[in-house]
């Protein structure tokens, strides 16, 4: 028999006190709550742009979290790009795979809110936890179990769908099963991506208030039990830090770095969904580029760390290197300036984004250029439902992969229509945000509600 240590060696909890303390102070003389902004990954950082700068300017107090699981300083450059170097009051340095992570989370989650707690016993300090990350789900949760109080959760109800035609995708022509992605009816098709559909599920039933992008989302959070009263739509929360940074430039062009780019238009590329990490998956996708590469298709593909470790893993490098000898093929490492995505996308030089990311799928719409998405369903299937702005390309192989690619890049008709469909994301996200937050906090809302509260009693708690 032997002792196994089964806990991971947490890196400690960087706490800003004097920036907490004030925050705190502030809100209890002012009777307001607290927001604490949770930041985990790269894409939070432009999606929370929105709501902290409302917050600020309606007054409302507010700490950043970052979990600091994306540590290096591509993947955080965030921070410094939309200044909240300076305003994260608490670091949890999180590591490790996803059990690993959402173990510390929870822990280390489970301390801040009982360390706020018996500090200032009388602030309501609210988690604001977005969209579908690992944060979203395990935060929220530690948060109630400890405190008996639930999170916010924003860009709530992503759920994902998938139009009929998809199980017969093999069965029709290509051009077939493109254009009925957008007639088709669809369904519901939840299990990817992963685990981000479990995250964002389980986030809302730890939240007691939730915002929707759409009205689509809205339907679903209402069908799984959610109250009405306690959901609300607000649009896309990229759109602030989108609409602020496409006007401004990049600290360097990226045609500077990669003057290529400047002949012709090229597609850019990024995959890093664990589902697209199966073998047979990462199989298609870069027999699918070869293809493509080889039939003149300039692809500039951008390497995630998940990406390089499936082609080393499955030794599939070596494809990519030999097509970097190729003038039409261009490898480069992740972007970390979104100033640098956003001078791409909006240039003649984009032809369309080939991804597998959901941000994507929205930033497309929002920038009015075609979107390809590398999946067998979406989580964003208004882009295909409600505006013609998208087309799944699910990597069932590498032919079939290439094959659809390549059909809706040589449809110019079908490019200009994408291009020509409007934004639904809305506009002013933040400020409906903040707008209605502050208004629960005025009316003497509570961050969680009992049964008896829900019905109309008052029972007598403390």
């Amino acid at each position: 028999m032997k002792e196994i240590n089964a806990n991971p060696i947490y890196l400690p909890i960087i706490l800003h006190e004097e920036i907490i303390k004030k925050i705190m102070d502030d809100a209890q003389k002012t009777r307001q709550w607290v927001l604490i902004f949770v930041i985990g990954t790269k894409p939070c950082f432009y999606k929370f742009y929105g709501s902290v700068i409302e917050a600020e300017k309606a007054g409302v107090p507010y700490i950043i979290l970052n979990s600091n699981q994306h540590y290096d300083t591509t993947l955080t450059y965030g921070a410094q790009e939309f200044d909240y170097a300076k305003k994260i009051a608490v670091d949890f340095n999180i590591r490790g795979d996803l059990a690993q992570k959402a173990a510390e989370l929870f822990t280390k989650t489970a301390w801040l809110a009982k360390y706020m707690k018996e500090k200032w016993p009388t602030v309501t300090a609210m988690p604001v936890v977005l969209g579908d990350t690992i944060l979203t789900a395990t935060v929220s949760a530690a948060w109630m179990f400890t405190r008996k109080e639930k999170a916010i959760h924003n860009e709530a109800g992503l759920r994902s769908m998938t139009p009929i035609v998809m199980r017969e995708a093999e069965k029709v022509t290509t051009e077939e099963f493109i254009e009925r992605q957008y007639t088709d009816q669809w369904h519901l098709q939840t299990n990817e991506p992963f685990p981000e559909q479990w995250d964002t599920f389980v986030a809302s039933k730890g939240c007691e208030y939730l915002f929707a992008p759409l009205e689509l989302n809205r339907q679903h959070l209402l069908r799984e039990g959610h109250p009405e009263e306690k959901v609300w739509i607000t649009g896309g929360v990229v759109v602030e830090a989108l609409e602020a940074r496409k006007h401004e430039k990049p600290t360097e062009s990226i045609f500077t770095e990669y003057p290529q780019l400047e002949n012709d238009a090229w597609i850019r590329m990024d995959i890093h969904r664990k589902e697209n990490q199966i073998k047979g998956r990462t199989e298609a996708i870069v027999k699918g580029v070869k293809e493509l590469v080889e039939k003149g298709h300039k692809i500039c593909f951008v390497e995630m760390n998940t990406t390089r470790e499936s082609l080393e893993r499955y030794k599939l490098m070596y494809i990519f290197e030999r097509l970097k000898e190729n003038k039409n093929f261009l490898y480069t490492p992740l972007w970390p300036e979104f100033g640098n995505v956003l001078e791409f996308y909006q240039s003649e030089h984009c032809l369309a984004a080939l991804t597998d990311s959901g941000g994507v799928q929205e930033d497309m719409n929002l920038l009015h250029k075609p979107c390809m998405t590398a999946r067998f369903n979406t989580d964003r299937p208004e882009t295909l439902t409600l505006v013609k702005n998208n087309v799944l390309v699910p990597p069932i192989n590498g032919s079939f992969f290439a094959r659809t690619v390549d059909a809706v890049c040589n449809n110019e008709n079908l490019r200009k229509e994408m291009i020509r469909q409007p934004n639904v994301y809305g506009e002013k996200v933040g400020e409906k945000f903040i707008g209605i937050l502050k208004q629960l906090m005025e009316t003497g809302k509570r961050p969680m509600n009992w049964a008896h509260n829900d019905l109309g009693y008052d029972i007598e708690e403390e």
